[in-house]
């Protein structure tokens, strides 16, 4: 059984962020859409991004408050009712994308705004003391409802990335806060599968990490000072959210050494999460990890894979 690093054990029915640290929770989400709304609100909406050649408008409009884009009450009622599992979140996008491809640069924004001012207003209410540890429905299973809400700081952080063709200026933070929320995520999705397991990330600007085990988990931002030990990936904030979205050369980024693993076997206790999670944001990191170590094409068929 794998050794939880001391910094990152959970104590008895710890949710993530949700429980240790729900004003910290609430801030970060707040945080990261008040920088995003700003640097979304002076771009060209019909500008290119670097996301598939989608416009700036294409980007933005799924990450709003629709009426038809599961808005927050939405997500209340299903998670009061139980509804649980998996939600189809691509055939939403591709939905919400269509239904307001004609609406006008006011709308798309002020739905930008309204998303930010209703998750505000909730995590700051007695509601989200009632309901948000419920669980509900997402595109990678069913997870809390705060760590829900906790992880669009993640969306939003590798949106903004693809947004810099169209001229956003990106803020360190919001990358940062985006980082931590895929990391809080990852936490509740090892602790949903049973796993003892932890990952810690190591940057210039930021060392988090998450500890899970079954039913329980820890995300936390750690001293920066020292080796952090366990499972680690080092690189770059804005590499690492890169990695995790798909849109890095892993290969050329572990031959230029501004990529690195630590402690891969100890990634192996991930690999429950890649075999069953396929959409888990961070697969090609993990498979890229793996590969990178010799002798162990066995443990690749476990990822489906073959050296």
């Amino acid at each position: 059984m794998a050794q939880l690093p001391e910094a990152l054990i959970p104590s008895p029915g710890s949710r993530g962020l949700a429980t240790d640290d729900r004003e910290d929770l609430a801030r970060r989400v707040r945080t990261a859409w008040d920088l995003f709304v700003g640097l979304a609100e002076p771009l060209d909406l019909d500008a290119v991004t670097r996301a598939r050649g989608l416009t700036v408008r294409e980007v933005l409009t799924p990450l709003g408050a629709w009426p038809d884009n599961r808005p927050l009450p939405q997500l209340l009622d299903e998670a009061r009712r139980g509804v649980v599992g998996d939600h189809d979140q691509g055939a939403l996008v591709d939905h919400v994308r269509e239904a307001h491809r004609d609406a006008s640069r006011d709308a798309v924004l002020d739905a930008l705004r309204r998303q930010r001012d209703e998750m505000s207003a909730f995590l700051a209410s007695p509601e989200a003391d009632d309901d948000g540890l419920r669980p509900v429905a997402s595109m990678l299973g069913t997870i809390p409802l705060l760590t829900f809400l906790h992880a669009s700081t993640y969306p939003l952080s590798t949106s903004a990335l693809d947004l810099e063709q169209a001229g956003a200026v990106v803020p360190g933070e919001l990358l940062r806060l985006g980082l931590v929320g895929v990391l809080d995520t990852i936490g509740a999705l090892a602790s949903r599968q049973g796993l003892m397991t932890s990952l810690t990330v190591r940057t210039p600007e930021l060392v988090a990490g998450v500890g899970a085990m079954p039913r329980d988990w820890r995300t936390a931002e750690l001293r920066a000072d020292g080796e952090p030990a366990g499972p680690r990936i080092d690189g770059t904030v804005r590499l690492l959210l890169d990695v995790t979205a798909g849109r890095a050369d892993v290969a050329r980024a572990l031959a230029a050494k501004e990529l690195a693993f630590h402690d891969v076997p100890g990634l192996l206790t991930l690999a429950p999460l890649v075999e069953q999670v396929p959409g888990i944001p961070g697969r090609t990191a993990l498979v890229a990890g793996i590969r990178a170590v010799q002798g162990v094409s066995s443990l690749l068929r476990v990822f489906g894979l073959r050296s």
